[in-house]
C-alpha cells in the first residue's frame, strides 16, 4: 500500500481529528469563533477537509506551540515572512500572557467568578493543549508564591477543573468512543485538574482514557486495569512526591504499558520496565502512542 499523500482527498472531521490531533468540538469552535478554515459542504452538510486545510492545521498547531494565541494565527500565516511574523507575534504573545496571568491572578485573589469564566472562556479557546497546560501551571505557581492563600489556590483550581471536565463530558457522551483505553491515576500532591488535562490529552490522542481517583492505591488500578484489558496505565506525578510508589508498581507489572509523567527530576532516573516510559514536564503532551 502506497503511504503517498492525495492532495485531492476529502477527509471527513474525524479522520482530519486522527490525524492533527485537534478533536473535531475544538475544530468546529475554531471554525465559527476564528474563520480558521473554511471545509468542503456535502449535499448533506457534513463536512469534508483537504490535504491543504491539514497542513494549515499543523502549521496552527506549531505556532501555537510557540505561544501565538489561536486568535493570532490567522493574521501571523498570512504575513511575510513568516518567521519574522511568528517572531513579532510569540514577542507580543509573551506580553499578552503575561497581562492575562496578572488578571487571572487579580480575579482569583477577588474571588470574582464571572470575571475567572470570562477569563477562562478566553484562555481555553486561544490556546491548544500544551500551552495550555503551561499557562495553567505559571497561574498556580504565582498563585502559590505571591498570595499564598489556600482559599484563592482551591478556588482556582477548582474553576479550572470544572471546565476541562465539561469538554471531557463531551468527549465521554460521544456515540462511539476509542476502542483502546487508558487509566489515567495520579499522586496525592498532585492538583485534580492536571489529571483531568492528561485525561483530555490521551483523548485527543485518540485514547478513551479512564481517570481513577488518587486514592486508590496504584497497586490495586494496576490489577484491575490488567483484569479488563486495559491497554495501558498513566501515572500522574507532577512534583516526584511518589516515587517509590509507582516504581515499585511499575516494575510490578512490568508487562504492562505504563507512562510516568513527572517533574524534569525524572531526567535522572531509569524506566521501570521496557514497557515504561518516563516523560518530565516539557514532554508531558509530546504524542502519545501505544
Amino acid at each position: 500500500m502506497s503511504d503517498a499523500i492525495d492532495q485531492n482527498a476529502l477527509y471527513p472531521i474525524r479522520e482530519v481529528a486522527r490525524l492533527t490531533g485537534v478533536n473535531p468540538i475544538t475544530l468546529r469552535a475554531w471554525e465559527r469563533r476564528y474563520n480558521l478554515i473554511e471545509p468542503v459542504r456535502t449535499e448533506s452538510g457534513h463536512r469534508l477537509y483537504t490535504q491543504e486545510h491539514i497542513d494549515f492545521l499543523h502549521e496552527t498547531l506549531r505556532l501555537m506551540d510557540e505561544g501565538i494565541p489561536i486568535s493570532r494565527i490567522q493574521a501571523v500565516i498570512s504575513e511575510a515572512p513568516p518567521r519574522q511574523a511568528a517572531t513579532s507575534a510569540a514577542a507580543q504573545s509573551s506580553d499578552t500572557r503575561h497581562a492575562l496571568l496578572e488578571k487571572v491572578a487579580q480575579a482569583v485573589r477577588l474571588l470574582q467568578v464571572q470575571a475567572l469564566e470570562r477569563l477562562l472562556d478566553q484562555i481555553f479557546a486561544d490556546y491548544s493543549l500544551n500551552p495550555l497546560r503551561i499557562l495553567l501551571a505559571e497561574v498556580d505557581q504565582h498563585l502559590q508564591q505571591h498570595d499564598n492563600s489556600a482559599v484563592s489556590l482551591a478556588f482556582w483550581r477548582g474553576s479550572v477543573l470544572r471546565r476541562i471536565q465539561v469538554r471531557l463530558h463531551s468527549l465521554y457522551t460521544q456515540p462511539l468512543l476509542p476502542s483502546k483505553r487508558v487509566v489515567i491515576h495520579k499522586a496525592a500532591n498532585t492538583p485534580d485538574y492536571l489529571a483531568a488535562l492528561v485525561t483530555l490529552f490521551c483523548f485527543e490522542q485518540g485514547y478513551q482514557a479512564i481517570e481513577i481517583d488518587g486514592g486508590v492505591p496504584l497497586d490495586q488500578v494496576f490489577a484491575a486495569a490488567k483484569s479488563l484489558s486495559i491497554q495501558a496505565v498513566v501515572f500522574v506525578d507532577q512534583d516526584a512526591s511518589a516515587t517509590a510508589q509507582w516504581s515499585a508498581s511499575f516494575a510490578k507489572y512490568a508487562s504492562m504499558r505504563t507512562w510516568l509523567f513527572g517533574s524534569e527530576q525524572l531526567a535522572e532516573l531509569q524506566p521501570a520496565s521496557v514497557n515504561c516510559e518516563l516523560r518530565d514536564w516539557s514532554q508531558w503532551f509530546a504524542p502519545l502512542n501505544l
